[in-house]
């Protein structure tokens, strides 16, 4: 559901942890604003608005410590908690991106609320049915890309998780999109390479 009373252009990268995307929001960042252009990016919409305290609670319910890793929820009843995040999503979009939308040229999205949905079906707060079926409701980007990289490449170049976290994630972002529209970027390769790849696709858009 775009806006179409906007000023600027929102772009998402998503992906799993390691693929990339905020060295190539950095460079997309920078490139933008040598050319003169205002821009806003940052990870805003990866994070809860009106629900962040209850955060914690949730961490806590799965025996998680405040901070570091979380374990995946196993209560039913808190499976019940993508309605939240969903209201909360939406409301987030509404009050806080949108003005930032207005006031920009470009926005950019280090990790999109399609990131945050993939997350919730992961650690378990979102059944297989809501995960398909509220995906297609969430706002959507102008442009959404989506950095694809094989789990062993990624484990190369950090270490933050085990190996079956990166394989189950994978999976799950392999099915975006099937679901939703995304721009695949390889991202196995360089750096530069994949933000060549990345100017491709947003000068084929029209956007550069």
């Amino acid at each position: 559901m775009k806006n179409s009373f906007k000023k600027g252009i929102l772009i998402s990268f998503s992906g799993i942890d390691g693929t990339g995307k905020s060295t190539q929001v950095k460079l997309l960042s920078n490139y933008l604003i040598t050319h003169g252009k205002k821009v806003n990016k940052g990870e805003s919409m990866f994070t809860y608005f009106l629900f962040k305290p209850l955060i914690k609670f949730l961490r806590l319910t799965t025996g998680s410590s405040l901070y570091g890793p979380v374990k995946r929820n196993k209560n039913p009843f808190f499976k019940l908690w993508f309605i939240f995040a969903f209201i909360d999503i939406w409301a987030a979009y509404i009050f806080k991106i949108l003005p930032i939308v207005t006031d920009n040229d470009f926005v950019i999205a280090d990790r999109f609320y399609t990131d945050i949905w993939a997350n919730l079906f992961y650690y378990g707060y979102c059944p297989v049915w809501a995960f398909k079926l509220f995906v297609k409701l969430l706002p959507s980007p102008d442009i959404a890309l989506m950095m694809s990289a094989d789990p062993k490449t990624i484990f190369k170049r950090e270490q933050e998780f085990t190996p079956d976290y990166y394989y189950e994630q994978q999976k799950i972002y392999q099915s975006l999109p099937t679901l939703v529209k995304f721009q695949i970027i390889d991202a196995n390769k360089d750096q530069n390479s994949v933000f060549k790849e990345v100017k491709k696709i947003l000068s084929q858009s029209n956007v550069l």
